[in-house]
């Protein structure tokens, strides 16, 4: 999870704040804390500083509430957060995970609005790669609301909806082709309702250190659900965890996402956006289908101190069908970890990651994946 809140919901996601889905993660194996009664709350409260390449330098603050209400099988997480960069972007959210039922059903939401000045690149690889791009103002709210119930062991499923409303100007009237958009695209309503699924072995909730967690989504956009575009976007992912040595864990993680023709330019499948990948801005390389896969190493340092290496490989194309090698995006980086919360294994982050051709640095909540 690249973050709990601030950065899972919106410094993620800068050109499409909804566009993001928000990773309903969950143990399956319980830690020595989750095998007992309720447990006092761990609250996190932090400013963090902002460094991204989409939305400019700033401040976040994230307020975070972990705990366990008696009688449920894993700790419940609670969120709020803001941030304000020097672009004149600013976003507010708030987040909520539960687990009910002795985990029988697993409940998800969040929701927020935000103002971002973000770079416009254009759609395909190529015009990712040209460098050029317009200013865009992007005025967002909306939601995320996932129910799972359990189907069998290690396996929850059930529905999602999203809702996103956007508002988006550009800053000039003369536009080469590549940056130019039907108007129904800049102000408009996306609602969208499907299943989803998800496969969890993992042994901790926000410090894994080894099993499986594997998550899909196929979602549906209709004028039945109120939204103006007509497609359908499917996301899938795998991440691993393998423990090493009591210092070191190695993880993994691979991610499919297509967009049919019909959507809007924001939903897109954005790279850079959620975990996929590090080092570079998010929706300057965006299509109708994306791939990414990555590697990261974690390793304990000294105390509550931790750093970790990475690196992974993607791409964007219109189909499947369309990869090639020529294209390919790599990116690395290395990073340092802090441990805010030591019951909850809770990690503070900062990375800096080199793409091709360009760098960022990130700081926020949680492991990236």
């Amino acid at each position: 999870m690249r973050s709990l809140l601030l950065c899972g919901i919106i410094v993620a996601s800068p050109t499409a704040l909804w566009a993001q889905d928000v990773e309903t993660s969950a143990t399956t194996l319980k830690t020595p804390a989750e095998q007992v009664g309720s447990i006092k709350p761990s609250f996190v409260v932090m400013p963090i500083p902002l460094s991204n390449p989409a939305i400019g330098s700033g401040l976040g603050v994230v307020g975070l509430a972990l705990y366990k209400p008696s009688g449920s099988a894993r700790p419940w997480t609670s969120g709020v957060g803001g941030l304000y960069t020097d672009s004149k972007s600013w976003a507010v959210a708030a987040f909520q995970k539960a687990y009910l039922g002795g985990d029988k059903y697993r409940i998800t939401a969040g929701a927020g609005t935000g103002v971002f000045n973000v770079d416009y690149f254009g759609i395909g690889s190529d015009a990712g790669g040209s460098g050029r791009s317009i200013e865009l103002e992007q005025k967002s709210s909306g939601a995320i609301v996932e129910g799972l119930v359990h189907v069998k062991q290690h396996v929850h499923a059930g529905l999602r909806f999203r809702y996103i409303k956007m508002d988006s100007t550009f800053e000039t009237t003369s536009l080469l082709p590549q940056f130019e958009l039907p108007d129904i695209e800049l102000r408009s309503t996306v609602s969208q309702l499907g299943p989803a699924i998800e496969y969890d072995t993992r042994n901790s909730e926000y410090y894994p250190r080894s099993g499986t967690y594997a998550s899909a989504q196929w979602l549906v956009s209709a004028d039945a659900l109120g939204s103006d575009f007509d497609y359908s976007r499917v996301t899938a992912a795998v991440n691993g965890y393998h423990d090493v040595n009591d210092k070191t864990v190695v993880a993994w993680r691979g991610s499919v996402c297509r967009s049919t023709d019909g959507g809007p330019f924001y939903d897109l499948c954005n790279y850079g956006q959620s975990n996929d990948l590090r080092g570079y801005t998010a929706g300057q390389y965006r299509d109708h289908a994306m791939f990414a896969v990555q590697a990261e190493m974690r390793r304990k340092i000294y105390g509550r101190f931790g750093a970790v290496a990475f690196a992974g490989v993607g791409e964007v194309a219109p189909e499947f069908s369309k990869f090639n090698t020529k294209d390919l995006l790599p990116a690395a980086g290395i990073g340092v970890r802090f441990e805010a919360s030591t019951k909850y294994h809770l990690n503070m982050s900062v990375d800096y990651a080199v793409g091709d051709g360009s760098s960022a640095l990130y700081f926020y909540v949680g492991e990236a994946f």
